[in-house]
């Protein structure tokens, strides 16, 4: 296991790099994850090595043990009731597309009209 903390910033890095980070799991500076000793694990630390911080761990904490499944009988007694949320998504986000495209002609509009009345003021000075 290898201990991986992010100690410096993602700020001003290459997207690659980035994404690298993202793909260990590190979002924040000081932030710590714990990954397999892997050679894919390796290549990303040598590629952000100079964004992180890492140590072989021994593995002390065995992972949690598995709960036991839930009995099949118990879920079959309440039939669950299926929400159709799509369609009311889809008219809302239509909706509110037309409403910022009207919105955004109407400043285009507003902004044409000021800057000819502008002009307009200008030459019969």
């Amino acid at each position: 296991m290898l201990r991986i903390k992010q100690t410096r910033s993602q700020i001003g890095t290459r997207r690659q790099h980035r994404e690298t980070l993202r793909t260990l799991g590190l979002r924040k500076i000081g932030q710590s994850v714990e990954k397999a000793d892997s050679g894919s694990v390796r290549g990303m630390l040598r590629s952000v090595a100079h964004l992180v911080s890492f140590e072989e761990v021994a593995d002390a904490a065995p992972a949690k043990a598995a709960k036991p499944a839930k009995k099949a009988a118990a879920s079959d007694d309440k039939p669950k009731a299926k929400v159709k949320t799509t369609a009311a998504k889809s008219t809302t986000t239509k909706k509110a597309a037309t409403k910022a495209t009207s919105l955004t002609a109407k400043k285009t509009t507003t902004r044409a009209k000021a800057t000819s009345t502008r002009s307009r003021a200008k030459k019969s000075e």
